[in-house]
């Protein structure tokens, strides 16, 4: 598989914003054009895709475990390959609802040395607290924080995408936190900057909870379908699929609201947090 293939190639030192593209899923637009290295990482997003769709991630779920492997083993790995491989292994966790394992993932001692990549790994962090706890407007307010500092280091040719993607986590917790109509809109812009992450599953099942909820049936069942095409087999895309049936022309209009389904409940593990640690990575330090 290409990712696979990408996170086993060396010679990737100092392509912070290639990390940064991959791990968010961005398509990069232009800014890829003419650089090799470049375009074989928008393959490997897309051959990322590609497998959730069809079933065929084992395999890249196992290439990136053996490259953390190396890493704990004490092989001499960049920083970026590594977060990279953390990042989509945490991702991939994340859309099967794995989330005790994907907080494993992100509960490394080593933490990030370079801003941007701490900003990765705090992201990759929020995402799992959103998703395993009642959010909160500390955990709000961390998010923001973080992403304010995180853009600070992130290249210029993909700010404004790594933005979107951050609004889409704070939309996450908003709609987690019961906030449906202020994060409404923010799931819906951020989702394009989600384009080839694997997590993308969990914010189209939100964004139709959120259509749901606000009384837009047809775009809800709409991004039902499309939460169920994106990763089929998950936890997510069997709920996504029952409410598409739920929401289908024969069904009453006055059943729906009732039947809203909350988010499959997430296991309640913390996610561990080294001591010694003082950097962005942390999302409940400030909390």
């Amino acid at each position: 598989m290409a990712l696979a293939s990408l996170v086993a190639t060396g010679g990737c030192a100092g392509e912070l914003a290639l990390v940064s593209a991959v791990f968010f899923g961005l398509s990069l637009g232009a800014w890829i054009a003419g650089r090799d290295r470049h375009r074989r990482a928008l393959e490997a997003a897309r051959g990322m895709r590609l497998a959730l769709a069809s079933g065929q991630h084992r395999h890249i779920e196992s290439m990136l475990r053996k490259e953390l492997l190396l890493v704990e083993a004490g092989e001499a790995v960049g920083e970026e390959r590594e977060w990279l491989a953390r990042a989509q292994l945490g991702g991939l966790l994340v859309a099967e609802w794995r989330l005790d394992e994907a907080a494993e993932v992100y509960g490394t001692d080593r933490p990030a040395r370079h801003p941007a990549l701490r900003g990765l790994a705090a992201f990759g962090r929020h995402e799992l607290s959103v998703l395993t706890e009642t959010p909160t407007e500390a955990r709000l307010e961390r998010i923001r924080t973080d992403r304010d500092e995180t853009l600070r280091h992130v290249p210029a040719p993909i700010r404004e995408d790594v933005a979107r993607a951050w609004h889409a986590l704070e939309g996450l917790c908003l709609v987690r936190m019961g906030r449906v109509r202020e994060g409404l809109g923010l799931l819906e812009g951020g989702l394009a900057s989600l384009e080839y992450s694997p997590s993308r599953v969990v914010y189209l099942f939100h964004l139709a909870q959120a259509y749901e909820h606000v009384g837009e049936r047809e775009l809800a069942r709409r991004t039902y379908e499309e939460t169920a095409r994106t990763f089929p087999g998950t936890r997510l895309a069997s709920e996504a699929e029952a409410r598409t049936h739920a929401l289908g022309p024969a069904a009453p209009a006055s059943v729906f609201r009732g039947m809203l389904p909350e988010a499959p409940e997430a296991p309640r593990k913390p996610v561990p947090v080294p001591s010694g640690r003082g950097d962005a990575s942390d999302p409940d330090e400030a909390a």
